[in-house]
């Protein structure tokens, strides 16, 4: 028979954990995340609405694209934030945009760039035809920043990304 001692550190040890689960999402999703994450809210995979997106942290930058006229205002969850949320440490993303465009972001550029998931542009919602619903963002505070690599990385129309070790 345990000792009373191992028995209370045992469940002094289980309510400190955190829950491993997302609130379903309320309205329609933006965004599906599956594969190795520690977090679900369907299944095994996590889907975000906008407003579970914008309770992530929220950042605004000004930045510079190559795909755009000088510098814009964007703003949206820091991937951090969102990595943060699914337990997710290391390994690569495989990005997936609206129309199947595929890309890969190493883990570790979403802390190292302060990369965000942008779900505003210059103040307004980005719709389909403006890049959204999330357009994958590098900052780049002056255009000799913009590089083809982090150019190569800043998916738009995201919906998908896929957690591989």
């Amino acid at each position: 028979m345990p000792c009373l001692r191992t028995v209370l550190f045992i469940t002094l040890s289980l309510l400190a954990m955190p829950a491993l689960a997302l609130d379903p999402p309320q309205t329609a999703p933006i965004l599906t995340v599956d594969g190795a994450i520690g977090v679900t809210n369907d299944g095994d995979r996590a889907v975000f609405d906008r407003a579970m997106m914008h309770d992530l942290e929220w950042r605004e930058i000004d930045s510079y694209t190559d795909f755009s006229d000088g510098i814009e205002r964007f703003a949206g969850p820091s991937l951090a934030s969102l990595l943060e949320a699914l337990g997710v440490t290391s390994g690569e993303l495989r990005a997936v945009a609206l129309d199947d465009y595929v890309i890969r972001i190493p883990v570790g550029d979403a802390a190292e760039f302060g990369v965000i998931l942008a779900l505003q542009r210059n103040g307004k919602p980005m719709r389909v035809r403006e890049k959204g619903p999330i357009w994958v963002i590098y900052p780049a505070e002056v255009p000799e920043d913009v590089n083809e690599l982090h150019s190569s990385r800043m998916i738009w129309q995201l919906t998908h990304i896929t957690v591989e070790p």
